[in-house]
């Protein structure tokens, strides 16, 4: 232990993993907010959990609310965080002492012990990672803060280090790693972390062993699919941000091989998220996830790629970034399915279809009994909902309930049960069909998970009649007669009306759903709702620790051997919920020689073009020929310029072309420099075409240099965009283009001029073939 040193905090290593963090919480206003609370008012609220009075550091077993996350953030010490900014806020010292005392409290009482301590949270695995990571970022906070305040604390610091390296020594233990888990995963992380500030030969280890397993998680924590096997929306999305904060905070030297694994799963990852997010811009509640909006936590890592794009889309409701090019995904490894009837514009963005269906599990963590489970959201509001999360008490009547079959839109069949083993789960569902076409896309699973039942689900989805039908095929091979009940949860809002053997549902806004059953006639149809005493009947958990009641409708067949009935869901939406077909915008398609006819009128035209490598050379010559002004010719690199420059001097061009080398970063993590641009301004004209370029080079070209081109044209001027551009790029110029409120006209034809060489020996050809294209031959 003794031959462990800290780093310095200008160690160039730590500048992600330490400083910027601690400039992000310092900083935060909610932090300071909650600093304040605590140190003044001797509130203590560890979000998001109401304040309970402080009384004191000390009662660190206290359960004031009844809640063991309550108690799990205490135990980290996440209040540290709110010291750390309020004390950056004011300087005052005796909040840094604050923060001392309970640091040393916890210390003096745990430090020693194991665990075996009959509390839970003080050697726990997750909370023992949050904890250290506390800790080194208090450290680095003083030394780098309050130099004056660690002169005189020099012993409790020395003690805060010696703590630290017993935090790592747990955590480093192959018998203390929860290996394939969330928890596992941060523990790697806060591994790494230690083995990076810390100096020796101990911190080599950790840091080799952090690394080694962060690996592992990685292989076992996403499918092949990109989908997080922890069957929970936001833990895919809590988890993925886990890893992409590893990548970002440490170096490659460090990392090894791990940031080209990430690079493997990572655009489909941030895909699921795009396909998952409600119209409504939120999570589902689907298994252990609160209906929340989500962060933007993707733009430095992603944001030179499409997926990004298409991920702002769904996060800002259609205010940001491109439409998707799928509607429908299902991810028949992962277990889930995602059907919509279309992408709206931001004015009815929310009013589209959105159908998931959660086909089985991946793993044990946050599972729920939820195969073969439907949520649908339609009209701007939900009708079939899941359960939720709640909390995490086991012991909770109601959140039993939310992770048992009965919080969820499946089958209760009678003499079944779940296997003792939990892996049977597993493996007992399969898609054996699927189609993400247009506008009929449907999924077929077959469902063993109760024993000794056989349950297939085929769920279609008519985007054009707004049409659900959901088939349930259950038998056996025991003969046993069996009572069945279909549920359907629905939010309290609905007004529920059965009519005979057809159910009416409707809702304050006007929209309404009729639900009619096909095959087999139900023996009895009832509705229940909320919950009595211990007895949970629907309910839902939107968010956290909170709960309302919700309301199911039950379809029974009473004593059945078997049951094959399908249940029709029809919607009738009121005209102000139904969102129209989104457009295209302004765009309009034209041959070039019409367009370069027109362009004989305008005789000061000033012309940019992007993505090719031949054709500024036949440009040029017109705009000299017929008087229309200049030329400006963004070039991918240096080298590429100097040989442009060579070829305009030899065809006397130099005087209509101003040649602009663009030094384009593979990733928007590193800087663009866009001052090559700032002489070209007031644009007319701006050509797009793909020649010369990868798709995914163009790709970064595009999402990199086009909007700062966009904002330097005139308010008339006209976009030009290759018809032979890959659809999303084209989609990309187009979008882009119409939000500025320019004129945007897809060009065909323009690629007869283009040659896909990067010679430029053909550029007298390509001058003849357009003065013959606008000379009408």
């Amino acid at each position: 232990m003794n031959n462990l040193t800290i780093k310095s905090g200008s160690s160039p290593e730590l500048e992600c993993c330490v400083q910027k963090k601690l400039q992000q919480l310092s900083n935060n206003s909610s932090n300071c907010t909650l600093g304040e609370r605590l140190f003044v008012k001797q509130q203590l609220e560890l979000a998001p959990f109401k304040a309970v009075k402080f009384s004191g550091w000390g009662d660190w077993e206290q359960d004031p609310l009844n809640n063991r996350s309550w108690q799990w953030r205490l135990n980290w010490l996440s209040f540290l965080s709110y010291l750390i900014a309020y004390h950056r806020s004011t300087g005052d010292g005796a909040v840094l002492d604050f923060a001392r005392e309970a640091i040393q409290s916890w210390l003096d009482t745990y430090l020693k012990t194991d665990t075996s301590y009959p509390f839970e949270f003080i050697w726990h695995d997750h909370a023992t990672a949050l904890r250290a990571e506390q800790l080194v970022l208090f450290l680095y906070y003083c030394h780098e803060y309050a130099p004056e305040w660690v002169k005189r604390h020099c012993a409790f610091l020395a003690y805060l280090k010696r703590s630290l390296v017993i935090h790592g020594q747990w955590l480093s233990k192959d018998s203390f790693y929860s290996e394939h888990t969330n928890h596992g995963l941060e523990q790697a992380r806060v591994l790494l972390l230690l083995g990076t500030v810390l100096e020796g030969s101990l911190a080599c280890k950790w840091q080799q062993v952090a690394v080694r397993r962060i690996s592992s998680e990685l292989t076992f924590s996403f499918t092949d699919e990109g989908v997080h096997v922890e069957n929970s929306p936001a833990y895919h999305v809590f988890v993925f941000k886990v890893f992409l904060g590893i990548i970002k905070d440490y170096p490659d030297e460090v990392l090894g091989g791990l940031a080209k694994q990430f690079d493997q799963f990572s655009a489909k990852a941030l895909s699921f998220i795009t396909h998952i997010l409600r119209p409504d811009g939120r999570l589902p509640p689907i298994g252990d996830t609160e209906q929340l909006p989500t962060s933007d936590a993707y733009g430095d890592m992603f944001g030179h790629t499409l997926e990004y794009q298409y991920f702002l889309y769904a996060m800002s409701q259609g205010k940001q970034g491109l439409v998707p090019p799928a509607l429908n995904r299902v991810y028949a490894n992962s277990g889930y399915a995602i059907f919509r009837d279309q992408w709206p514009s931001k004015e009815h963005y929310r009013k589209a279809f959105h159908l998931i269906a959660k086909v089985g599990c991946s793993s044990r963590y946050h599972h729920q009994q939820d195969e073969g489970h439907i949520s649908l959201y339609a009209g701007g509001e939900d009708w079939l909902i899941d359960s939720g999360l709640y909390n995490y008490i086991n012991k909770d009547p109601v959140r039993k309930y939310m992770r048992g079959r009965p919080g969820h839109n499946v089958p209760m069949i009678s003499h079944a049960n779940y296997a003792k083993e939990f892996e049977h789960r597993l493996s007992a569902w399969q898609v054996v069909e699927h189609s993400e076409t247009a506008p009929t896309p449907y999924l077929t699973m077959k469902l063993g998970v109760l024993l000794p039942v056989k349950h297939v689900r085929r769920v279609d989805f008519d985007t054009e009649t707004k049409v659900v039908r959901v088939e349930d095929k259950i038998s056996s091979d025991d003969h046993q007669q069996r009572n069945i009940t279909l549920h359907w949860h629905f939010p309290k809002d609905k007004r529920i009306l059965i009519e005979g053997n057809q159910v009416i549902v409707t809702s304050p806004t006007g929209n309404r759903l009729r639900i009619n059953f096909e095959g087999e006639i139900p023996d009895n149809l009832s509705v229940v709702k909320g919950r009595k005493e211990e007895r949970v009947f629907s309910c839902v958990s939107y968010k956290a620790n909170q709960v309302e009641p919700s309301q199911l409708l039950r379809v029974m067949f009473k004593e059945r051997m078997g049951l094959q009935v399908a249940t029709r869901f029809d919607f009738d939406l009121a005209d102000e919920q139904i969102a129209p077909p989104a457009g295209r915008g302004k765009t309009s398609v034209k041959p070039l020689a019409t367009l370069l006819a027109s362009l004989q009128k305008n005789k000061s035209v000033h012309s940019a073009i992007l993505g090719s490598h031949s054709a500024y050379l036949a440009l040029a010559r017109m705009h000299r020929n017929q008087g229309l002004g200049h030329v400006s010719l963004l070039v991918d690199e240096s080298e590429e310029y100097s040989v442009t420059q060579e070829e305009l001097s030899k065809h006397n061009l130099i005087d209509r072309v101003t040649c602009y080398p663009l030094t384009i970063p593979n990733t928007v993590q590193e800087d663009f420099n866009s001052a090559a641009l700032q002489e070209v301004k007031e644009v007319d004209l701006l050509i797009i075409t793909g020649t010369g370029f990868s798709e995914k080079r163009l790709t970064a070209v595009l999402l990199i240099t086009l909007p700062e081109l966009l904002k330097r044209m005139n308010n008339s001027g006209e976009v030009w965009v290759s018809n032979s551009l890959p659809e999303p790029l084209r989609a990309l110029c187009e979008t882009w283009s119409t939000r500025t409120d320019l004129r945007v006209t897809v060009v065909t034809g323009l690629d007869e001029i283009v040659t896909t060489s990067q010679s430029f020996t053909k550029s007298r050809r390509l001058i003849n073939v357009l003065k013959n294209l606008m000379s009408g031959k």
